[in-house]
């Protein structure tokens, strides 16, 4: 071996072990999380079971529906236990969670559960409501404080949309004055137009990007008809969290894989536009246990 080639192996050799650590980190495993609303009867019916079985599927994080109508204290002690963390908090004042969950159980009626619901995020009461979503959230060691669905009567029209919108910049402040961040998710509803304009593109144009972020659910923005891709592009740096969730071709929901999603793309135009949290969400499954188990070995498998 002559000078020339010894030198050009040495090149070779230098440049493989500084790509090495970089290669290392990109194979490090993903905290994959699950939205806890996807498991909320399994939660019922065994809260401390259910988190075992869901840490040692391989999940690593996972966004509360509030405290389950437990003490958050209770709550963080059995993350802690089962290797848990919560990046985010679907804000649920218990007499909410405990609605929805006789709601569940056909105790109430939608209309009954929906009225509680409205009732704490009504401009009358959501402030309080918030407030105690902060303590939960402080609790919990989430960062992220959020409005999880807004009712069809909360962006009617033009008028309570902007009403809306100066309410999500006040939590918006509420949230950055205790350390944390106020954050809003979308349904289908958010994808219509008032006049010219997508309800979403106002919320997400009129509020303060550095104050209010946003969690995008792939299914149901392209159930409305929407381009997932577009909005991560568009909203690059604002958007902090996605709800993974697949779409069969008759719009029905399944399983992380098992749709008609281009996934893996999804999953890198997420990493190109700054999320960071990716959690597993199956809004109706007959086998939920089941669904966030077949949609993390389906990441695990395609994207590590």
């Amino acid at each position: 071996m002559n000078r020339r080639e010894l030198l050009q192996l040495s090149a070779v050799s230098l440049a493989g072990l500084a790509a090495a650590p970089a290669l290392a980190r990109a194979r490090k495993p993903r905290r994959w999380g699950v939205q806890a609303g996807t498991i909320l009867k399994t939660l019922e019916a065994d809260f401390e079971g259910t988190l075992r079985a869901v840490a040692a599927m391989g999940y690593k994080e996972i966004g509360t529906t509030g405290s389950f109508g437990r003490d958050p204290h209770y709550v963080r002690a059995q993350l802690d236990r089962f290797g848990l963390t919560s990046p985010n908090n679907h804000v649920a004042p218990k007499a909410t969670y405990d609605s929805f969950q006789k709601w569940v159980r056909r105790e109430v009626s939608t209309e009954a559960n929906r009225a509680v619901y409205a009732n704490s995020f009504s401009f009358d009461h959501v402030h309080a409501t918030f407030e105690d979503g902060i303590r939960t959230s402080k609790i919990l060691g989430q960062k992220y404080v959020m409005w999880a669905i807004l009712l069809p009567n909360q962006i009617a029209d033009r008028p309570t949309i902007d009403k809306h919108i100066k309410l999500f910049n006040e939590l918006g402040d509420m949230c950055a004055r205790e350390g944390l961040t106020f954050a809003f998710h979308n349904h289908d509803r958010e994808f219509a137009k008032i006049g010219n304009d997508v309800i979403l593109d106002l919320f997400l144009d009129n509020t303060d990007p550095d104050k209010v972020k946003f969690e995008l659910d792939f299914y149901w923005a392209t159930k409305a008809g929407a381009d997932p891709l577009a909005y991560l592009k568009r909203y690059a740096g604002r958007t902090k969290l996605c709800h993974i969730k697949d779409i069969t071709a008759t719009g029905d929901f399944a399983a992380v894989g098992s749709g008609t999603l281009d996934v893996p793309a999804l999953i890198k135009a997420s990493d190109d536009a700054g999320i960071e949290h990716f959690l597993v969400e199956i809004d109706r499954s007959d086998d939920p246990m089941g669904a966030i188990r077949s949609s993390i070995q389906y990441l695990r498998k395609t994207i590590g």
